[in-house]
């Protein structure tokens, strides 16, 4: 076929046209990539952080400041001088005023509870509400705990010996106890007291130092109706020999988890009358340095050095082993050092050492991590897994995880600081 000289520089601009074309596609959609993409959420992961936003609590470092969220955007706000709940917005809901020298913080999902271990003997009952009821006894508080239900328990001095209280906002004078156990033998001592969330139950892991240690877990019925023909109650008990109780907590369905220094086992109360039975049991190869419960459907543990006594070869010190509350593993997670702090919520858990935290699934597949500028005490969700609370001795910052922005690189001016020396008259 013929061509002329014309059709020949016709069909070479027509060529070149079409490089250029090309070049000017490739060079829009790098544009796009860089400036358009992460405003559209289409970015790549690299481009996600967790963001400071300015939103800064500060405290003293003796205030005895202590957090608790309740898989909500409101969190609550401890300290020695009264308790606060806010939102991550900076709005503060409301506020009560106590005064505890030495303030221990109790909580479980909407329910909070304030009062003193070294000595006190009031003890403060909030829910999302504000104040709900308080407790004033005559004898000095060993320790106490508050379930997802408002069910207040507590161990106090007594006689030469303890006793074990349970109280709750709607009794006709929130004073009056729900459930009373007295113990007159101070060699004998209480160390836990966990009321099912139903109200049924209550768990005491007690301590007997009569002879050698022996811990084990008594299971009683909290009314007089179930507990008729019964020695106060008292309808099984469970034996941990050459073992310490550290944690126990009731899960769904009225299923305990006992947690000693050697294993984990779970319990089974009910359906039926005077009925427990182990239903699942955990040995442990290594130290637990922290366990959390979550929801009454998880709980998770960090391991420490290696028992002395272990068999098997362990898990290297930092790993997260995380269980449904039927015994069945659901994940794991190796942090690859030592843990300082661990926390549930939102369906997933925080484990951190020092100033580094990472956020991990239920699975165990991690979510992010950070390390802070600061010594971080704890770190907790707010909003969702990408909205937290990290605090430290003296100050609390929230940060949020999303896509970086110009305006991130800059330095931020704090617009939420508040001085905690209010006056509440």
């Amino acid at each position: 076929m013929y061509t002329s000289h014309m059709d020949k520089e016709k069909f070479t601009l027509t060529a070149f046209a079409k490089v250029l074309i090309g070049v000017a596609i490739v060079g829009v959609i790098v544009l796009a990539q860089i400036f358009l993409w992460p405003w559209l959420g289409f970015g790549s992961e690299r481009e996600m952080a967790l963001v400071g936003t300015g939103r800064v609590i500060t405290y003293a470092f003796d205030a005895g400041a202590a957090f608790h969220s309740g898989d909500s955007r409101f969190f609550y706000f401890a300290t020695s001088s009264g308790m606060r709940m806010l939102d991550s917005n900076e709005v503060l809901m409301w506020s009560e005023a106590y005064s505890f020298n030495h303030p221990w913080l109790a909580a479980r999902g909407d329910f909070v509870a304030v009062g003193e271990t070294r000595g006190g003997r009031n003890i403060r009952v909030f829910d999302s509400g504000g104040a709900v009821f308080s407790v004033s006894l005559d004898t000095p508080i060993q320790s106490f705990w508050i379930n997802e239900s408002g069910f207040l328990s507590v161990i106090a001095e007594h006689d030469g010996g303890y006793i074990v209280y349970v109280f709750n906002r709607y009794r006709p004078t929130p004073a009056e106890p729900l459930f009373s156990w007295s113990v007159f033998d101070n060699l004998i001592i209480p160390t836990h007291a966990e009321v099912s969330a139903d109200g049924r139950y209550i768990a005491i892991g007690v301590m007997d130092l009569n002879f050698n240690v022996r811990h084990s877990v008594q299971f009683r019925y909290m009314s007089q109706w179930d507990a008729w023909g019964t020695d106060r109650g008292l309808f099984a008990t469970e034996d941990f020999p050459g073992q310490i109780i550290t944690a126990m907590r009731f899960m769904n369905g009225n299923r305990l988890v006992v947690s000693t220094t050697a294993r984990i086992s779970g319990f089974q109360l009910g359906p039926g009358h005077a009925s427990s039975r182990r239903i699942w049991d955990i040995p442990l190869e290594n130290e637990k340095t922290h366990i959390e419960f979550y929801d009454g459907t998880h709980f998770a543990f960090a391991t420490g050095a290696r028992l002395p006594m272990a068999t098997g070869e362990g898990d290297p010190v930092g790993t997260v082993r995380i269980y449904g509350a039927n015994g069945i593993p659901t994940g794991m997670f190796e942090l690859g050092r030592r843990a300082t702090h661990l926390r549930m919520g939102r369906n997933a858990l925080i484990v951190g050492g020092d100033r580094s935290f990472h956020a991990v699934n239920l699975r165990g597949d991690l979510l992010w991590d950070h390390t802070t500028l600061f010594d971080t005490l704890d770190v907790l969700f707010l909003d969702d897994t990408n909205t937290i609370l990290v605090a430290g001795s003296n100050q609390a910052e929230i940060f949020e995880r999303r896509r970086l922005r110009e305006a991130d690189f800059r330095e931020p001016e704090p617009d939420f600081d508040f001085d905690f020396d209010w006056d509440f008259d």
